[in-house]
């Protein structure tokens, strides 16, 4: 029996709670259920307990979140105090799910460039994304499980962003990261924060790279793993 993912972002509840609950009323006989960031409204943490509530309405399993930009990090305290989510920020964690050992990377990603507010007020930016790339690649290289799939709010390539202004995909994923998908070959990659995006899928390798953002997607991305790739998907 394969595994079945859901992943989505960008929520922003209370903004598009409402798309949300249709979006989970659909997404049926889920083992694992993935959140890339952004599922609150510019830092309001009390809001989680309604995306909760909606998710609990439709899957009563395992959620796996990483933060997004508007998760702040002033609030992630708060955020783990639900309890109901289990938030992973730069680093790995495993899971047995549908008979498979599952590792999951999660990180908020990187940026090729920093927003402007970043490089304003964030001290040390530019190297804190350097070292998430390395953290990545790094957390990959040292997993051991059946599948392997990372989890980010920022996009890992520009592909799954065109629809969005290309001036700003710097500003919006890391190039940097595709190195990482080629080197390491992670099963699926899931991000979000391209609202905007019409492209949402693109394979680097044997890497699935999904755009889950809801404003783009409408929906709770399904992936069924392991994928069959090549031959393997006449057979």
């Amino acid at each position: 029996m394969p595994l079945r993912v859901g992943a989505v972002s960008d929520v922003h509840a209370p903004r598009y709670l409402e798309d949300f609950r249709s979006a989970m009323a659909v997404a049926e006989d889920l083992h694992l259920l993935l959140f890339a960031g952004d599922m609150i409204l510019r830092g309001d943490h009390t809001q989680i307990a309604r995306v909760i509530e909606e998710t609990r309405k439709y899957y009563g399993g395992q959620i796996l979140a990483c933060f997004g930009n508007e998760e702040y990090e002033q609030i992630e305290k708060e955020l783990m105090e639900f309890g109901d989510i289990l938030w992973i920020n730069d680093e790995c964690v495993t899971v047995e799910a549908a008979g498979f050992r599952v590792c999951v990377v999660g990180s908020r990603g990187s940026l090729d460039r920093p927003t402007y507010w970043q490089a304003r007020n964030v001290p040390g930016i530019a190297e804190i994304y350097r070292r998430r790339v390395e953290t990545v690649d790094r957390l990959l290289a040292d997993a051991r499980a059946d599948l392997k799939i990372v989890l980010t709010h920022y996009s890992p390539t520009y592909l799954t962003l065109e629809g969005e202004d290309p001036e700003a995909f710097p500003e919006m994923g890391c190039r940097k990261m595709e190195e990482v998908i080629r080197r390491r070959q992670p099963d699926v990659w899931f991000h979000g924060h391209g609202h905007k995006a019409r492209r949402l899928r693109a394979e680097i390798g044997r890497t699935l790279v999904l755009n889950v953002s809801l404003p783009a997607s409408r929906s709770v991305t399904v992936v069924e793993l392991p994928r069959k790739t090549g031959l393997e998907s006449f057979l």
